[in-house]
């Protein structure tokens, strides 16, 4: 069996949503099945903070569609996966797999037009969002199967009467960055929320407890570690809240990132409710496999919280709950969790239950 996976990135490209496919493809490959890969040849982390959006990822599109219809005269796949970046990628994988015959598998890392309208970039009632709403629709009910990452997008899709799969997200194989789950937290005292600060992501919540814990006189420093279109305006907001203890980093280097994330003691991830079910913060999926307590703020009922809530030493607090979050805090830095590793998640066991998933969904997407 032939497979065509379709994406704006690809390894080398830290993409996460690239290298997750890429896993994918590596089992498949395991098997003795062929993949190709159709991609945007542009830079995630250069774009996050880029201008010029739309036309960018037109342009991407347009590659994309005559790439992958290109590749239908050399040799014919007979199933084509498509991720969702740039947005309505799957419009052009169902036109690609229209032309090479394949059966079209949807992998849903979050929902456009749905997620452009709750953030604010485009009307819900322009012709942009209706014509791509419509399109989309369209999208998830010919294709072959519709894979969610949560149980709050899944119930998305069925208000569309599409039936989808639920495939949770796992944490990325990384043998060079196994990191020591023995090794107690350095100093000093952080909490730390790393990679992409995007528009989907909470944040005023946190900088509002960092402050409240400064005025208190507790002594325990932030870190941002990563980058994204929020991050400017995160800083700002700091700097205005006077905060000393708020410090901002690059990215951490793929091959460092669970060390740089074990040197904290307590790990963040953040999701505004508004968009709840359109998408899902793949940095959790290494968290929850890290001895290290978890603070996610977010809508406190979702699918997100619900998972966090199996776990002991996860926190969960509703944006704008920043007394909460300091009060919980406070109640870390006094010792309040123990993570022992052997109490959180086998990343092993999550990423192979996952990829046998994908293996049956394809072989089943085949026939």
């Amino acid at each position: 069996m032939r497979i065509l996976f379709l994406n704006q990135y690809f390894p080398p490209d830290p993409a996460p949503t690239g290298l997750l496919f890429r896993e994918v493809a590596d089992e498949f490959v395991r098997l003795g099945h062929a993949v190709d890969f159709v991609d945007a040849a542009q830079d995630y982390r250069g774009a996050q903070c880029g201008s010029g959006r739309m036309k960018r990822e037109l342009g991407a599109l347009w590659r994309m569609l005559r790439a992958g219809r290109a590749l239908s005269v050399k040799r014919h796949a007979d199933v084509v996966v498509s991720g969702t970046s740039p947005p309505c990628l799957g419009v052009v994988a169902d036109r690609v797999a229209r032309k090479h015959g394949a059966a079209h598998l949807h992998w849903a890392m979050d929902m456009y037009p749905e997620l452009a309208i709750e953030l604010g970039e485009i009307r819900r009632t322009s012709l942009v969002a209706k014509i791509t709403g419509w399109a989309m629709r369209g999208v998830y009910r010919r294709a072959k199967k519709v894979v969610a990452l949560d149980g709050d997008m899944a119930a998305r899709f069925r208000t569309m009467k599409v039936e989808p799969t639920i495939i949770r997200p796992w944490v990325l194989r990384r043998s060079d960055d196994a990191g020591d789950f023995s090794a107690p937290p350095a100093a000093p005292w952080t909490w730390i929320y790393s990679g992409n600060l995007g528009r989907a992501h909470e944040w005023e919540t946190l900088l509002a407890a960092q402050a409240l814990l400064e005025q208190r006189g507790v002594d325990v420093r932030l870190l941002f570690q990563g980058g994204g279109p929020s991050k400017k305006p995160a800083q700002a907001r700091a700097e205005a809240l006077g905060l000393r203890r708020c410090e901002w980093q690059d990215y951490a280097a793929a091959e460092r990132l669970t060390e740089s994330l074990l040197r904290g003691q307590v790990l963040v991830a953040s999701q505004l409710p508004a968009v709840r079910g359109l998408l899902w913060p793949s940095k959790l999926a290494l968290m929850v496999t890290l001895p290290r307590p978890i603070l996610f703020v977010g809508p406190p009922d979702g699918a997100i919280a619900t998972e966090l809530h199996g776990f002991p030493h996860a926190g969960v607090f509703a944006p704008g709950d920043a007394e909460g979050v300091a009060r919980w805090i406070v109640a870390q830095r006094a010792g309040a969790t123990v993570v022992s590793p052997e109490s959180v998640e086998s990343a092993e066991q999550r990423r192979g239950a996952a990829l046998a998933a994908w293996v049956a969904l394809l072989e089943r997407g085949a026939r």
